[in-house]
């Protein structure tokens, strides 16, 4: 099974998850994982000659595949006015245009005979449901992605290639971590993103990787086309005005 943006954070809990039942992971990235639980290929996901070699790379050593994860993110901070094209476009590439190239080029490795069960799963966002303040770049690539998601299940279901997407919310990694800490009273702003939550906690990179686990395995074989959130009930949480 192929990870992209594998060597960090949720990328990184989801290797640990698949490796951990002795499944051969490969991780493509920019920079290698920490972890050697993964083979290593070096690949900019935005660039279509790097993932062509990557799937090469992936055929003359593999022969085949069963699972992909397009998990490779960015996310910049910006108003829309203050957003600048080439950051725009750094997040479209490699937010969504990166699903689209390992998507049309593993096509082919998940069609051999020996690819047993192939399942794609993407990582979208709550914030491709909803809106977070200058967020505007990230959410729409992450909507993107989960349209993507839709017709990439129409498309490859008739090949027995299932294709679903994670929307993880608010998850405890080092970028949403710098976001909190510019806080000056950080235990309150802990006790005010806690309560967005009806579960109480903050979601961890291990929440995620549990849910692609499973949407990748046999356990979800009926299931395709879907976007599954992973956000502990905030989602399902009405506002209300302070009484």
């Amino acid at each position: 099974m192929l990870v992209t943006g594998g060597a960090q954070n949720i990328g990184a809990a989801i290797i640990a998850r698949f490796a951990e039942t002795g499944a051969t992971v490969i991780c493509a990235d920019i920079k290698a994982p920490e972890s050697e639980t993964a083979a290593f290929i070096k690949t900019d996901v935005s660039s279509e000659s790097s993932v062509q070699a990557l799937m090469k790379a992936v055929a003359e050593t593999y022969g085949h595949l069963d699972v992909l994860i397009n998990n490779a993110g960015v996310c910049i901070e910006a108003s829309i006015t203050n957003t600048r094209e080439e950051d725009w476009d750094r997040v479209m590439a490699v937010n969504v245009k990166s699903c689209f190239l390992t998507t049309k080029h593993a096509f082919e490795l998940m069609c051999m005979p020996e690819a047993s069960a192939p399942s794609i799963v993407n990582i979208s966002s709550i914030e491709g449901l909803g809106a977070n303040p200058l967020h505007a770049a990230y959410a729409a690539s992450k909507a993107a992605v989960a349209g993507l998601t839709h017709n990439t299940a129409l498309e490859f279901g008739p090949s027995g290639i299932r294709c679903n997407a994670v929307a993880p919310g608010w998850i405890s990694t080092p970028f949403n971590e710098s976001l909190l800490s510019q806080y000056p009273d950080r235990q309150a702003v802990d006790s005010a993103i806690k309560a967005l939550h009806p579960v109480g906690r903050l979601g961890q990179p291990q929440d995620v990787a549990e849910t692609v686990y499973w949407l990748a395995g046999p356990e979800s074989a009926f299931i395709t086309g879907q976007e599954i959130i992973v956000d502990g009930g905030r989602l399902a949480r009405l506002p209300l005005p302070a009484l």
